[in-house]
């Protein structure tokens, strides 16, 4: 499929939208924590939850693969981010051994992932389907910035020390139960609104199948993913295993 590599006033004015909500997400994060007290495991979980939902903007980009420039320009920002520069964003998003090294490994992957899976399906012209790698960004934000959260406050008597992070039945299912609403809630945005993929009866049963087998393929990764791994595995993964079952269910047609 030939791809358009011009760009256009449109595509900067979505980018800049988008690079200011992320801006904003990371700015509540740090009046959080510096007006009102809240330590940096909640404040993380802010930027953790709501800044990859920068991605509902692809749809409105005349050349979707310029969305891929604004993830990119925060993996950038977070390769250099420290106490130095950027701190007010650093303190906000790092954990205390962010603070030994001096990097914001997590929120670095993060965007990463996001940067690798929105230009595998921009840049190829497969925009069409970004509901796939969507619902896997979606799980990854919605499912494990849940489980952790969930998993401390309630499993602390049923955790097991897997390859090096500790995880509970409570944060397994939470990462279960959000992951598969963020997958349904982009498949319904990328889907449904804007790219007309699920239509009928059937196809939302479909939807809701596809959002279970990624919500579970999730859970299963993120249980044996080795500490601090999971923001790349997790959204990879469940992606690969998404669009494969999306082949075989003839939700997507190659």
């Amino acid at each position: 499929m030939q791809v358009d590599f011009t760009i256009v006033l449109d595509d900067i004015i979505v980018f800049f939208i988008a690079i200011i909500y992320a801006i904003i997400i990371l700015t509540i994060a740090d009046v959080a924590r510096r007006k009102m007290n809240f330590g940096s495991d909640f404040t993380r979980k802010i930027v953790h939850l709501f800044a990859g939902a920068a991605i509902w903007t692809v749809p409105f980009y005349p050349h979707p693969w310029v969305a891929t420039f604004v993830a990119l320009t925060f993996v950038l920002m977070l390769g250099m981010a420290n106490s130095e520069r950027f701190g007010r964003f650093f303190a906000a998003m790092a954990r205390p051994e962010d603070l030994e090294h001096g990097s914001v490994r997590g929120p670095f992957w993060y965007a990463v992932s996001i940067t690798i899976l929105t230009a595998i399906f921009t840049f190829t012209g497969n925009e069409a389907i970004y509901f796939i790698p969507a619902a896997a960004i979606h799980i990854m934000m919605l499912g494990d910035g849940m489980s952790a959260p969930i998993g401390m406050k309630y499993g602390t008597n049923c955790t097991r020390t897997i390859f090096g992070s500790k995880r509970s039945t409570h944060g397994c299912l939470a990462l279960f139960i959000f992951g598969f609403l963020g997958a349904i809630i982009a498949f319904w945005w990328f889907g449904i609104v804007n790219y007309g993929v699920f239509i009928t009866t059937a196809d939302y049963i479909n939807m809701v199948v596809l959002a279970l087998i990624g919500a579970t393929t999730a859970t299963l990764v993120e249980l044996v993913s080795p500490k601090g791994t999971d923001n790349v595995t997790l959204p990879m993964i469940s992606c690969v295993v998404m669009f494969i079952a999306a082949i075989l269910m003839g939700i997507i047609v190659v």
